[in-house]
């Protein structure tokens, strides 16, 4: 994942070296698709409940890991008049980890935790410059963020039909800084590449997770349990494309 990010990174930075247009013009364009998201995130909070878990837990066979890569779905459209870029998204991921094991009682139970990070995204960039073919930009979005976490535990031959419930919710502001690098062919379909940081100065509690999910020592731990979640993602969106 990390290589992903960064082969991204160098490869569009290269580009904001060179001229991306013959004539260097910068007039404008539109765009609109859909396309998968990729994201490598991090809570500080989540990770605490997380390890709460699997500390007080030593029958696990399978300890449950944090809650890192999260992917979905992303649709996008946009466009730039003059240096002015501009673009509209709406981004569904989730991240699902899951732990097992033999209880006292002598039955395999599991467990399944989902967190879910979906973003509306109103951004304003500059546009670096752009032809028939290909565009570059360089912006920041404002980011309305909507954390749930949701859990489920049965055994695991039927923990694929249970459902999860859901145990926190949390409505945040955010902030992405992006390079977007648009490929595009003559008959106006491309590919968008939009690496970004995503970054909320507004916390999420999970004190009500940890007493969900380890209910016999929830109360030795500290409350609130905060945490940003944070981190690197990127946007890769088939798209229709055409210059103003």
């Amino acid at each position: 994942m990390h290589k992903l990010f960064k082969y991204s990174l160098h490869f569009i930075l290269l580009l904001t070296t060179i001229n991306i247009t013959e004539t260097g013009k910068t007039q404008g364009y539109s765009y609109g698709g859909l396309g998968y998201n990729a994201s490598y995130l991090k809570s500080e909070g989540l990770d605490f409940v997380i390890d709460r878990y699997n500390e007080t837990r030593p029958y696990l066979t399978t300890i449950m890991p944090y809650n890192r890569y999260y992917d979905g779905i992303t649709a996008h459209f946009g466009g730039a008049a003059n240096y002015f870029a501009y673009d509209i998204g709406f981004t569904y991921r989730s991240s699902v980890v899951s732990a097992s094991g033999i209880d006292g009682s002598g039955i395999e139970v599991q467990r399944d935790l989902k967190n879910k990070w979906n973003t509306w995204d109103f951004s304003m960039g500059i546009n670096l410059g752009n032809s028939d073919t290909k565009a570059l930009t360089i912006g920041i979005n404002t980011a309305l963020d909507s954390e749930k976490t949701l859990t489920r535990s049965d055994t695991p031959d039927k923990i694929g039909v249970a459902n999860f419930a859901k145990v926190n919710s949390a409505f945040k502001i955010g902030f992405e800084p992006y390079i977007q690098l648009i490929l595009a062919t003559e008959e106006g379909f491309g590919i968008l590449l939009k690496p970004y940081y995503s970054w909320t100065p507004v916390k999420t509690d999970y004190s009500e997770l940890n007493q969900y999910i380890n209910p016999y020592t929830y109360i030795n731990d500290p409350i609130p349990i905060e945490g940003n979640l944070s981190g690197f993602g990127i946007n890769i969106i088939l798209i229709g494309y055409g210059e103003n």
